[in-house]
């Protein structure tokens, strides 16, 4: 159970001599402090939880009356308070409402990034960060949620036109414009009566093609290479190929201490959607003498030499990986996501049903295909699937 009551801290005096009234939070056996934006100029101006001696008391104690309800409100209404530590209630007191009306863009962006793991996925969060300042330089810091109308988006996208970008990249701002602005109608922070985006003509994304043929990946796993970098590499996307098209941020994740089975959820699409899609696979006999020469023996976790983060490994692929698909003899579009891409390619020439396929690289299935209604996706299909694919390399 929750207390609350105004005060001051009599330590956290401000500079000037003067004093922030607070409201006070006492919870599980912790008391900790929300500022208010009330300021009075001495401790002599405040007695038994009211401001005294001064002409505007009245009603600067009636505002502090309404912020202390304003806060007894919102924890009424948090299930499981009793489990919070009294830190995470006022973080929590401290958010805004879910309803909260006539809020910022750039605010409510920043919301939604500090959901955004900045360490685990810095690629995503450097991204949505691009995204949105592309879009505040366009419709201002201060611009409102509201103000978000089917002309300023038309007008949006021309600007971005204009600017010479691809249509790949305004396609992706656009996308990642969208899930803010959605993440904003579901808080219930905004409601438009007529959607943003429903005379939006969003140029669309050029389709690559990044997957390579069966000859070029034996030419990649064969080749004898000098360099380590390359050697690396090489491992990491042959890795990536026989776990069924792994993220490298889920294989550096994995502990493969003891491992006869690969069981994960992928981070990408992790609390991003009820019901978070299990992969499970038996780890084929071609990943184990990877696994083995980068294994850390203690964490069970890959280190692939120096480069131990997947900042650092993302940062030599970037450098590098042109190299190795000169290796392959390949003339197109090849990045590490051409290993994911073609596992499923080869497994889709192989005759594997998409369905098993999506199931293999924890990608989200349609379950709303009637199909779905009578059969499930387990680890021996899985399994025969993947043993059909790496069998067509021999």
């Amino acid at each position: 159970m929750a207390n609350f009551f105004v005060t001051i801290v009599p330590n956290l005096k401000l500079k000037s001599g003067s004093h922030t009234i607070r409201i006070a939070v006492t919870h599980s056996g912790q008391t900790r402090y929300i500022p208010t934006n009330v300021i009075i100029e001495n401790e002599s101006e405040f007695k038994n939880g009211k401001i005294i001696k001064r002409p505007d008391k009245d009603a600067l104690n009636l505002k502090l009356k309404k912020t202390l309800s304003m806060y007894e409100e919102r924890a009424d209404q948090i299930q499981y308070i009793d489990v919070l530590s009294c830190s995470q209630l006022v973080q929590i007191l401290k958010g805004p409402a879910i309803g909260e009306k006539h809020r910022t863009f750039a605010d409510i962006a920043d919301e939604y990034l500090s959901q955004i793991d900045e360490d685990e996925r810095a690629k995503s969060y450097k991204l949505y960060r691009l995204a949105i300042n592309k879009y505040l330089s366009y419709a201002g810091d201060t611009s409102l949620m509201e103000q978000v109308t089917p002309l300023r988006i038309n007008n949006y996208i021309l600007a971005l036109q204009k600017s010479k970008l691809s249509h790949t990249t305004i396609n992706i701002y656009i996308t990642l414009l969208k899930v803010i602005i959605n993440y904003a109608k579901k808080m219930r922070y905004v409601n438009f009566e007529v959607d943003p985006f429903i005379t939006a003509k969003v140029p669309s994304a050029k389709k690559r093609d990044t997957s390579i043929t069966i000859e070029q990946l034996k030419r990649i796993r064969d080749a004898k290479l000098d360099s380590h970098n390359m050697l690396v590499i090489r491992d990491i996307f042959m890795l990536t190929y026989y776990l069924a098209g792994m993220n490298l941020v889920d294989m550096l994740d994995y502990n493969f201490k003891n491992a006869v089975e690969v069981k994960y959820v992928r981070k990408k699409t992790r609390n991003t959607k009820e019901g978070d899609a299990v992969v499970n696979f038996t780890i084929p006999d071609e990943a184990k003498p990877i696994i083995a020469r980068y294994m850390d023996k203690k964490s069970g976790k890959l280190v692939f030499g120096r480069y131990s983060s997947y900042e650092s490994c993302y940062n030599v692929l970037a450098r590098k990986i042109k190299k190795l698909s000169e290796v392959g003899g390949i003339d197109h579009y090849f990045t590490l996501y051409s290993a994911r891409k073609s596992f499923v390619q080869h497994g889709f020439n192989l005759g594997i049903a998409l369905s098993t396929l999506e199931y293999c690289i924890g990608q989200s299935m349609k379950e709303d295909r009637p199909i779905f209604n009578y059969v499930s996706i387990m680890k021996e299909h899985a399994d025969k699937a993947i043993r059909k694919i790496l069998d067509n390399l021999l």
